[in-house]
């Protein structure tokens, strides 16, 4: 892929420029455009050739770097210090669920989880990995081989929406997990800026370097290694990729450390700023609408 590597990677994403969706390199506030067209997973696994124009990064909108066919997977209780502070047992194997492209805003966007929803919106600030190989059965080996590069993730979750009673609400009432309400309201999540891709991502994903922080109007309330995950990322990818076969620009969110909202008793508001960063990268940032 003919795209400059700067610091031992490079970033590519979605831009609307016009009327029209691109995928583009930003660098030096520009962005060169390398698809004419929204083709993220293709040259997520194919790469491109020369840039076929440079535009000015004022005349292009970031857009979520997620195809309309991605599909996002999330991971539940994947810190063991987020774990003691939701007061559960660590899984014995990763649980996981689906999140929708409708969830997530882009760098730069709003959070508005249909207003009126929920009481206890919350934030969760992950590392994204993003697949671009087809994958099915990895191997621990083989695992990160799949891998094109990283980017920043909030799961926004509606805390109040998480279970649902089984039979008449009460003290004693038995509950099931409903993530789809919780998780998956549309414009609730972020994810972005771009996605950071290079052989150096991939290094760090197997070294386990790579940290994950959020600040929320300016204050550290996250900030852990990916030492401190559960399960590894390869762990991950091996157990995805049992169920079902991984596609090039699928993302798998590997879990949150602690310093959640809910943990804290201090939930998202309108008006408040969000910062999710992956060491070393771009910052993702949003607004509360």
């Amino acid at each position: 892929m003919k795209m400059t590597v700067t610091n031992g990677h490079f970033s590519v994403g979605r831009y609307l420029v016009g009327d029209r969706v691109v995928v583009g390199c930003p660098k030096d506030g520009y962005v060169d455009i390398v698809c004419e067209g929204d083709e993220l997973p293709r040259i997520l696994e194919t790469g491109a050739g020369s840039p076929t124009r440079r535009v000015s990064a004022a005349e292009a909108r970031l857009l979520p770097p997620l195809d309309r066919a991605s599909r996002v997977f999330a991971v539940a209780v994947n810190y063991r210090e987020h774990g003691a502070e939701a007061k559960t047992l660590p899984p014995i194997r990763p649980v996981i669920f689906y999140k929708a492209p409708s969830n997530f805003v882009a760098h730069g966007g709003v959070l508005n989880p249909n207003v009126g929803k929920t009481a206890k919106f919350d934030y969760e600030g992950e590392i994204g990995v993003v697949i671009g190989r087809v994958c099915k059965d990895a191997t621990l080996e083989t695992a990160l081989d799949h891998i094109v590069g990283v980017c920043a993730l909030d799961d926004g979750s509606a805390r109040d929406l998480t279970r649902v009673s089984l039979g008449p609400p009460g003290p004693d009432a038995k509950t099931w997990p409903d993530w789809t309400a919780a998780k998956g309201l549309d414009g609730a999540s972020a994810l972005g800026p771009t996605i950071a891709c290079g052989p150096d991502i991939v290094d760090a994903l197997r070294a386990r370097t790579l940290r994950i922080s959020t600040r929320l109007n300016g204050e550290v309330v996250q900030d852990e290694s990916m030492t401190e995950m559960i399960f590894s990322t390869e762990e991950l990818i091996v157990a995805l990729s049992s169920y079902m076969t991984l596609l090039p620009g699928d993302v798998i969110a590997t879990g949150t450390p602690a310093g959640v909202g809910s943990a804290r008793n201090r939930f998202l508001a309108t008006g408040d700023d969000l910062q999710i960063q992956v060491s070393g990268l771009e910052p993702l940032c949003v607004k509360v609408g």
